[in-house]
């Protein structure tokens, strides 16, 4: 059951890659940054303020759905791992161009710096190295959250759990879990 479970199962976020850009100062504020964009417009298609809570670091990240040419309105960019800041300035240009109505858009295009994380090119989190979707969210599958050999192998993960699977959520539930459960068996 457990094999089975963890064969159908796929991570919903395998085929994203994420474009963090760092920014001197922040110039934007929440209800601007934290929203989704048309398709179409730049390589993202989400994008969500990953600043500090203590603002000690300003920075988007972008979800963007990339194979292996990214056209936007004013290019055409192949994305590869050596081509990660081509894509930064996609992000860059397709936020500057969004956001058109905003006073301080111009900033967009000033970024310090920039993080770029090609999932679908890790082995054992993608399937696919050019995706052309986001697998679907992942919904509880309780096999993956059973304890196996007599409660003595226990797993852990954000597709294990039972309320926010496939999230950032889950993995903190589903550690929570396993460290009840083991506190519960060294009773």
């Amino acid at each position: 059951e457990k094999q089975k479970a963890m064969a159908e199962s796929q991570t919903w976020m395998a085929g994203v890659t994420k474009v963090a850009l760092v920014y001197p100062k922040k110039f934007w504020n929440t209800q601007i940054s934290n929203t989704g964009f048309p398709s179409g417009m730049g390589p993202a298609f989400q994008v969500y303020d990953s600043s500090t809570k203590d603002g000690s670091v300003a920075a988007l990240t972008f979800f963007t759905l990339v194979s292996t040419t990214t056209t936007t309105p004013t290019t055409t960019t192949t994305a590869t791992p050596e081509n990660d800041s081509a894509l930064a300035d996609e992000c860059a240009t397709q936020i500057h161009t969004l956001w058109k109505h905003f006073r301080g858009r111009d900033a967009a295009k000033a970024y310090s710096g920039y993080h770029v994380k090609r999932w679908p090119l890790e082995a054992y989190i993608s399937e696919d190295e050019k995706p052309t979707r986001i697998n679907p969210h992942p919904q509880p599958v309780r096999a993956l959250s059973k304890n196996e050999w007599g409660d003595r192998l226990l797993f852990a993960g954000s597709e294990t759990d039972r309320m926010s699977p496939g999230v950032m959520e889950g993995a903190v539930g589903a550690a929570m879990r396993v460290v009840r459960d083991l506190q519960e068996s060294l009773k």
